[in-house]
């Protein structure tokens, strides 16, 4: 695994624990503001991937 890969692997178990955490202390009313949350948490997330990837481009392998 290259550092990048571990770079993003940790940041979204980071804010993973945070939203999780977040979350738990909020306590919502129902199973179903649970699953929108997640919903949309995801959506955020995977939006934030597909950027990443735009911004970054394809991989090119280094001469050295």
């Amino acid at each position: 695994m290259t550092t990048n890969q571990i770079f993003a692997i940790a940041a979204l178990v980071i804010s993973g624990v945070f939203f999780g955490v977040l979350f738990m202390v909020g306590l919502p009313q129902s199973i179903l503001e649970w699953v929108i949350t997640d919903g949309a948490l995801a959506v955020i997330l995977y939006i934030s991937y597909l950027a990443i990837g735009v911004f970054r481009g394809t991989s090119t392998p280094r001469m050295r």
